[in-house]
Formats: C-alpha cells, structure tokens, sequence
C-alpha cells in the first residue's frame, strides 16, 4: 500500500530554495544508452577584454543532464506545455 501523507504535514517538494539554477542556451550533444538519456547543456560565456578591443565569446558546459527514459518524457510534455503558453487564445495578446 503506497504511503500516505499525515493530515499535519506539508506537500512541498524539499530542496527547491537550495536548489541550482542552470541556465543554458543550447543542447550540445545528447544520447541514449541503457535506458538513460543523456543531454549536454552549454552556453556563451563573454569574457572581457583590452578596453576598445572585440570582446571573447566562448561556449562552456553548464550542465550534464542524465535521467531514466520516463524523466526525459516529463520534460518533454513540460516543454510542450510552455510552448502552449506562447500561443494566445483567440483574440488575445502572446506573453
């Protein structure tokens, strides 16, 4: 029989003030292998310069992105769903 909560207690995930936020602006490599996905997140870094010169961009890894098949396909449909939320009703203005 699956475990029920107390009356009392709360419904709140633990960890999600402790937790990191990854930022990324692409998905470099990624995979599939023993039923787990594997993704590399990455994004632009800027690094300063001489002043008046050009400035650097260079791409870094944020992130390796590892997880059982079934977690890949939440991600998916919450993908999916905020791409629903870019779509407006009928008459109505985008976010």
């Amino acid at each position: 029989m699956p475990d029920t909560p107390d009356s009392g207690s709360s419904s709140q995930v633990e960890g999600g003030i402790e937790a990191p936020v990854v930022y990324f602006d692409t998905v470099s490599a990624f995979g599939v292998g023993a039923g787990i996905g594997r993704m590399t997140l990455e994004m632009e870094v800027y690094e300063p310069t001489a002043p008046g010169a050009p400035s650097r961009t260079r791409r870094r890894v944020v992130a390796h992105l590892r997880g059982p098949l079934p977690a890949f396909e939440a991600l998916r449909s919450a993908v999916n769903q905020m791409e629903a939320m870019l779509t407006p009703p009928t008459g109505e203005r985008p976010n």
